[in-house]
């Protein structure tokens, strides 16, 4: 017979039943419960009804053999998370792999609501108090707490369809300069933050797509001045920032290391590869960042050789850029666009209303 807590109220065991129930979409025994909660199996069945008044169909309840058991299967309604014990842990994963490129004020609020949400839906003893049990590891990553304040002031102006005045500095340039800029979007690669939109002429009309990597950004600030034209999503799934209109190449690596490291990894959603007889492989992508790509490819030496999709002349030349810039295994988006001899956007010192 479980030991009777005399310590506990009715509302204390229906508090604990309630919580217990909510941790996980399992079934709970009735043994089992009667256990957990120190009373016996009658006192659960009372507070059970108690919960079933309630929670009404929510709760599920029936016999496997000759031991009753109870579910608490909450109601989904549109827009409501509905979590289990695992589903938040799952949540800590995502803050885990997300921690790299998270400021620590974000990173610090995020820590302290998963924390309240695993108070309101189950025992502290269901989530691990020593350590998680997941690392990720980085051979080097950008600290994004200083640049808090420009983050949260690009997420406004992307909000609220306001020119930015942003003081960049490119890599390789000891000059900063100033750009009339329109935000559209905040992305992730490589372990770096980039703000994606368009660079503007004075009277905030749109000139030309571009980007800037956050950790390059000296100061942001709003110009006062909305714009009104619309900017599509660019397709994530393709490799690379977007540069221009998606392009598809086709890039040939040696049997070897180059070779498996390429094809254990997805690389855009809509890849192909072809394994050779030899063990070589073919790599068919799609990209929207050309430079970057080539780029890429120039960091496996000999080993890898785009064999098809540049225009006629350009890769050579191309490569030859990448490797005299100094663009960096994976391709640095910014020194790319610099080495390219692309335009950035608007300079704040064009003149007019900004």
């Amino acid at each position: 017979m479980a030991k009777k807590d005399a310590d506990s109220t009715a509302a204390d065991k229906v508090l604990r039943l309630f919580r217990i129930l909510l941790s996980s979409d399992q079934r709970w025994f009735l043994f089992n419960l009667a256990e957990k909660l120190n009373c016996s199996s009658q006192t659960v069945l009372r507070l059970a009804a108690v919960i079933e008044r309630e929670m009404g169909e929510s709760l599920e309840t029936g016999k496997e053999g000759k031991f009753r058991w109870f579910r608490l299967i909450p109601k989904a309604h549109p827009g409501r998370l509905k979590l289990n014990v695992r589903e938040l842990r799952y949540l800590e994963i995502c803050r885990d792999l997300a921690e790299p490129y998270l400021p620590v004020q974000i990173l610090k609020a995020t820590e302290r609501d998963l924390r309240k949400l695993s108070l309101f839906m189950c025992d502290e003893s269901n989530f691990p108090q020593h350590g998680r049990p997941f690392a990720f590891f980085s051979k080097g990553y950008i600290d994004y707490t200083p640049f808090f304040d420009d983050i949260e002031l690009i997420s406004q102006a992307i909000n609220d369809h306001m020119v930015l005045k942003l003081y960049y500095k490119a890599s390789g340039h000891n000059e900063v300069k100033c750009h009339l800029f329109a935000p559209h979007r905040l992305a992730g690669m490589n372990g770096a933050l980039y703000v994606l939109g368009a660079g503007v002429n004075p009277d905030a009309s749109f000139r030309f797509r571009s980007f800037y990597a956050v950790h390059r950004i000296t100061k942001v600030a709003l110009s006062g001045t909305h714009f009104t034209f619309t900017m599509t999503d660019a397709d994530d799934d393709l490799f690379g920032l977007p540069w221009h209109e998606p392009r598809t190449f086709v890039i040939h690596f040696k049997s070897g290391k180059s070779a498996d490291y390429v094809r254990e990894r997805i690389w855009t959603k809509n890849q192909r590869m072809r394994d050779l007889p030899n063990g070589d492989l073919e790599l068919e992508l799609t990209t929207t960042a050309e430079p970057e790509l080539l780029a890429w490819v120039r960091s496996f030496g000999s080993e890898a050789q785009l064999i098809s999709g540049a225009k006629e002349g350009e890769p050579q030349k191309a490569l030859t850029v990448a490797q005299d810039g100094g663009i960096g295994s994976l391709g640095t988006p910014d020194a790319a666009f610099a080495q390219a001899g692309l335009e950035r956007s608007g300079s704040c010192s064009q003149g007019g209303a900004l």
